[in-house]
């Protein structure tokens, strides 16, 4: 089976965009690692406190000008929709291997991505933070996948944007890429799944037609 992370893979997402013009900071490393550490990041990603106290939390924190009712509006926007192509691959991929996501997300993104996109409508499984209490690059978080599932790590084939998140899922023997944008996917998806099945012969269409099936 396959599991996709969301933001940075198939679906643009903007935030570090926005906190450097919210911030007038332009160091994207040093922004990144500041996020993924707020506490009230990572309490709103597990689940632990709603999107006012996650907002207030970061407006004080960040010493931000906005309202924290402007923030939180600005902060919904951050998803900006599938990339280009994102859709089209979903669609030719679903029928032929078991798929899902494996997110880090929170209450108010993840009520974008089911309202507005199609994608999510497309997996069989849904693994999202805020939903598990757990983020990546827990081991725990892959683990409650591969046991919900049913399989084993080799038979898993992860792609995520973040090299620490690709790297956990390796140690645990899932078949891991760091991919960003839909070239990428694509790419690990050939080398990684085999030619002659169903998702391999429907990422290689000319295969099939040399193979006349």
């Amino acid at each position: 089976m396959i599991l996709f992370d969301l933001g940075g893979v198939l679906m643009n997402f903007v935030g570090l965009s926005r906190l450097a013009e919210l911030t007038g900071e332009n160091d994207d490393a040093a922004l990144q690692s500041r996020w993924v550490a707020s506490r009230w990041v990572q309490a709103f990603e597990r689940g632990t406190c709603d999107a006012y106290t996650f907002g207030e939390g970061i407006v004080r924190d960040w010493g931000l000008t906005l309202t924290v009712s402007e923030f939180v509006d600005d902060f919904t926007r951050w998803p900006a929709g599938p990339f280009e192509g994102s859709v089209e691959l979903i669609r030719t991929l679903h029928g032929t291997i078991p798929m899902g996501c494996l997110s880090n997300t929170n209450s108010v993104h993840w009520q974008r991505h089911r309202d507005r996109w199609g994608i999510v409508g497309y997996f069989d499984w849904t693994f999202v933070s805020h939903e598990l209490g757990m983020m990546k690059p827990d081991p725990e978080m892959f683990h409650h996948a591969i046991r919900a599932v049913g399989t084993t790590a080799d038979r898993i084939v992860f792609l995520d944007d973040s090299y620490e998140h690709v790297q956990a899922a390796r140690k645990l023997g899932i078949r891991a890429e760091q991919t960003r944008g839909v070239c990428e996917v694509r790419d690990a998806l050939i080398s990684l799944l085999p030619v002659d099945s169903c998702a391999g012969r429907a990422l290689r269409p000319e295969s099939s037609r040399l193979s006349g099936t």
